[in-house]
């Protein structure tokens, strides 16, 4: 092609291949794909981590029912989940060995929804005024490792007062505080605890899996039964999974 023709063509790089070292002085590779997905799908369960190196009986996340989008009831009309430009990127320590994998997107949004009894994470919610924080259980210890509860980030948690259960949070709008998209909703998996980079730094992981949700949602507590709605997921109530009308 000549000058003149390629001040003609406008286009976009399907895959960008990236290499940086990170805060931990592990060498990270990226690969990201120019693409918008927009999506609404339906899973049963999803089962991350169920032994593994974190020990058996109890999975770093465990939910049921899990969907991204959903369906707005009024109009009869399928509100997606979106992602812009998603990537894959692993973490290699300085004998080479791959110590870390990530999902991630530099955009994503829209409701994230799922039964919880077990997470490893962050969950980026206002409660009571105040940044959230996750609890082993009532009366619990903080923890981002197989949390069962979720409450304010005052240390403490009392079910209906500063936390309740984490199967009260049936929904969660995966967006910046003022509601626009984030780069930093990822899922990831790490032999070690590790530092993955975000826009505002970065976040503290755990062993296993962890997933980063940062939402635009608050939530005062003023009972046990505290919590977020659920949306529709499906058309048609087929009497299984969650169905809201």
């Amino acid at each position: 092609m000549d000058d003149a023709a390629l001040e003609e063509t406008v286009g976009q790089a399907y895959i960008k291949m990236d290499s940086y070292q990170d805060v931990d002085s592990n060498q990270i590779s990226r690969i990201t794909f120019g693409q918008t997905v927009k999506i609404q799908a339906n899973a049963d369960s999803l089962t991350l981590g169920n032994g593994g190196i974190n020990g058996a009986g109890v999975a770093d996340i465990n939910a049921t029912n899990f969907s991204l989008g959903y369906i707005d009831t009024t109009s009869n009309t399928i509100v997606p989940f979106e992602f812009t430009n998603p990537y894959f990127e692993w973490a290699t320590d300085a004998t080479n060995n791959v110590t870390g994998f990530r999902i991630g997107f530099e955009d994503a949004k829209g409701v994230l929804q799922m039964d919880l009894s077990s997470f490893s994470g962050n969950i980026g919610m206002t409660i009571n005024g105040e940044a959230a924080s996750l609890f082993s259980g009532a009366s619990g210890t903080q923890t981002n490792q197989r949390a069962t509860y979720i409450g304010t980030s005052s240390g403490s948690c009392t079910d209906g007062t500063d936390c309740v259960s984490l199967s009260n949070i049936q929904s969660l709008s995966v967006a910046d505080s003022d509601s626009s998209g984030t780069a930093d909703f990822f899922l990831a998996f790490q032999t070690n605890g590790m530092n993955w980079n975000t826009s505002a730094g970065t976040q503290a992981t755990t062993r296993g899996f962890f997933m980063n949700v940062p939402t635009d949602n608050t939530l005062t507590i003023s009972d046990v039964n505290s919590g977020t709605a659920g949306l529709a997921v499906e058309f048609i109530d087929r009497g299984v999974g969650r169905w809201n009308n």
